[in-house]
């Protein structure tokens, strides 16, 4: 995660207090930071971070879930589009998506992380998988869905709560193996 200077920190912190449930990218945009700066300034537990190399894998599962909300915002234009994520496949330096109302191409290894985000936007409980660049900019998010009552899916929810758990479980046993030394070959006798 892109982490901003003490003061960038501070500057975030407070257009987070101060625009309370705004999208990430307005406040990135007003503190002329990136949105993983602003992510990293997240309070405690609204924001798993794992490595862009879970990105086939993350959405291999929301595959599964069923109807979902696909977000791409630049800014200046948001589009939504809600139906099924078809199952992707790589091709052509591409993970492909075939199918309706979803569907398009995305560049293999654009992804450098992935943010499972659990916050309020504009009042809502939302929970959100957000694929970020190399960069710190997000590529596009993906929503959970809503049932009539405009509730977060129960289904859904603990999918997303039992994949973050997972993969933040598997980033921390790979960071401490790295730290001990224990992905280097063992010494010969």
């Amino acid at each position: 995660m892109m982490t901003p200077s003490p003061d960038t920190a501070a500057a975030i912190r407070a257009d987070l207090a101060e625009h309370p449930g705004a999208t990430l990218e307005d406040a990135a945009a007003r503190t002329g930071t990136t949105v993983a700066e602003v992510l990293a300034c997240l309070p405690e537990g609204e924001v798993t971070l794992v490595p862009g190399a879970a990105f086939e894998e993350v959405m291999a599962e929301i595959a599964r879930w069923g109807d979902i909300t696909l977000v791409m915002n630049t800014g200046d234009v948001i589009l939504e589009a809600k139906g099924p994520l078809p199952e992707g496949r790589v091709a052509q330096g591409f993970f492909n998506l075939h199918g309706r109302p979803i569907g398009g191409h995305i560049r293999a290894g654009a992804g450098a992380q992935v943010a499972f985000v659990a916050r309020s936007l504009f009042g809502t409980d939302t929970r959100s998988m957000q694929f970020l660049d190399a960069r710190g900019g997000v590529l596009f998010k993906i929503y959970l869905g809503r049932d009539a009552a405009r509730a977060l899916i129960p289904t859904q929810l603990a999918a997303f709560d039992a994949l973050r758990a997972r993969l933040a479980q598997g980033q921390m046993a790979r960071t401490s193996a790295t730290s001990v030394g224990m992905t280097e070959a063992p010494e010969r006798p």
